[in-house]
């Protein structure tokens, strides 16, 4: 090899283009969405249109990666590049709202051209400096701000309440910031979600696991969301407890306290199962696994990082005896379903009556400190033991108000009720609530509800359908019923 081949190899190792964060702005997007969010209170109307802003990042084929809170119940969504003046209208290809990810792409490829996608890159390390891009309020440029790594952890990502992988950074997250790229050496490591408000230089991103998730999860055109095992624990920390499990002399392992019901582990794990690994994996009797050296995570990594549709496998303790159990993870719906779980809340108004169904979204009809404000029957169902759901329901059925009427007088002020039977009859599900009401309006005299609370509304089932119509037309309520509702109804009165 000559000496001039040498040399310029030398050259080109000590000089190869360094991507700078300031090199890759044309890949930031800011994002402007209009929506038109749901009012889960009154389920037949909406809240109003709203404006909004966000960020985004350009990734490969022509897609946008952002957050799915940046653009929740949208009506109308476009796009805007750092210097373009142009804004470009964009269609939303996926959202997982448990992951608060989204795709978006534009139609017009004028919009793509000069633009560098950025690239995937690895999960950073304890310490790493990172770079934040965005538009957060405050003004219409592009803003950068930088920080390092301070802590890999689970957590609830604010959107859905679930417990994902997340990186916490120090760089300044503010409103508008949400959806843009965190940028380590050329490479996007995460995506900007949320802050930690009653902290100081607290944020918040998605990492490259949870982001190749979602990628992978959508690879047969469908999304179905990050796997729950279904289990609740408690650590295995105290000797007495060890004793008691008969494993004294064993290293780790988790105590099974609760499988929770049509959960994937309902009818495969026993309440007194001690789990000691999962695919393998050993877990420490703190509930956590070893991961990258000397770090460690929460069990629950190992089932949120696999796919529905897919095994896991656990080594257990059951009885004294070891044995592995097999699990196929699946699309399970808990007692409360996530945020976003319904494109629209059902809902079925009967004399008057208003039904539907306890969800997440209800919970934050309230507001702002909703946790608060809620109802404490509603909210124990959440965060209390209720969320075991040791009374096997699919779902809590709620009386949400009553619109007035002759034929619901005398329970005007009744609301916010958990209902459990209808004439004697015990509900489970809100299929199974709509249904009965409409066989007993049919065959019964009265109708006869029941709620957690002891109270009792009777009403007469005489012309109750014209008083449900003269109280939609004085309350100017299109429906009487939610579509999926109507699909019910009329799948049962098809001739059999």
């Amino acid at each position: 090899m000559s000496l001039l081949a040498i040399v310029f190899g030398l050259f080109t190792f000590f000089f190869t283009p360094v991507v700078h964060a300031k090199d890759l702005t044309n890949s930031v997007i800011k994002i402007f969405v209009t929506s038109n969010k749901i009012d889960y209170y009154r389920p037949w109307q909406s809240l109003g249109v709203e404006a909004a802003a966000g960020s985004g990042a350009v990734i490969g084929g022509n897609r946008i990666l952002t957050n799915a809170h940046v653009i929740a119940e949208y009506t109308f969504i476009q796009v805007k590049k750092d210097g373009d003046p142009k804004k470009y209208s964009a269609s939303v290809l996926a959202v997982g709202y448990d992951c608060d990810l989204a795709l978006l792409t534009v139609d017009d490829p004028e919009f793509f051209k000069g633009v560098m996608p950025l690239e995937i890159g690895e999960l950073p390390q304890m310490q790493d400096a990172v770079t934040v891009l965005g538009y957060p309020q405050g003004g219409d440029k592009l803003s950068i701000t930088k920080g390092v790594v301070s802590r890999i952890e689970l957590i609830s990502y604010s959107q859905s309440g679930r417990n994902l992988l997340t990186v916490q950074i120090d760089a300044a997250i503010n409103p508008g910031n949400s959806g843009g790229p965190v940028i380590k050496d050329g490479k996007l490591v995460g995506i900007a979600m949320q802050v930690f408000q009653t902290g100081q230089n607290i944020g918040y991103m998605i990492p490259p696991p949870v982001i190749s998730h979602f990628f992978k999860d959508l690879d047969d055109g469908r999304y179905d969301g990050f796997p729950v095992l279904g289990i609740d624990f408690d650590t295995a920390e105290n000797p007495a407890l060890r004793r008691f499990h008969k494993i004294e002399n064993i290293e780790g392992g988790i105590v099974v306290t609760r499988v929770l019901p049509f959960s994937p582990a309902h009818g495969k794990m026993q309440e007194g199962d001690v789990v000691l690994a999962v695919d393998g994996i050993p877990i420490g009797e703190d509930g956590t696994f070893a991961f990258r050296g000397q770090e460690r995570l929460s069990m629950p990594h190992l089932i949120t990082m696999k796919q529905n549709n897919e095994n896991v496998s656990l080594q257990i303790i059951r009885d004294g005896k070891q044995e592995e159990v097999q699990i196929p993870l699946n699309n399970f719906k808990p007692l409360i379903p996530y945020p976003n779980y319904f494109e629209k809340p059902p809902y079925y108004i009967y004399g008057g009556l208003v039904f539907t169904v306890l969800s997440a979204d209800l919970l934050q009809a309230w507001g702002n400190a909703w946790w608060e404000k809620a109802p404490l029957d509603f909210t124990y169902y959440l965060v209390g033991s209720g969320r075991l759901n040791w009374k096997e329901k699919e779902d809590l059925i709620v009386l949400l108000n009553v619109l007035p009427d002759q034929v619901n007088i005398g329970y005007h002020e009744q609301s916010n009720q958990i209902v459990t039977t209808v004439n004697g009859q015990s509900v489970s599900s809100f299929k199974e609530l709509v249904l009965l009401l409409n066989q007993i309006k049919k065959s019964q005299p009265f109708t006869v509800i029941e709620t957690e609370n002891g109270v009792k509304i009777i009403l007469d089932n005489k012309n109750i359908d014209g008083a449900t119509k003269e109280i939609l037309e004085r309350n100017n309520i299109p429906t009487q019923y939610s579509n999926d509702v109507a699909q019910w109804l009329n799948q049962e009165n098809q001739p059999g």
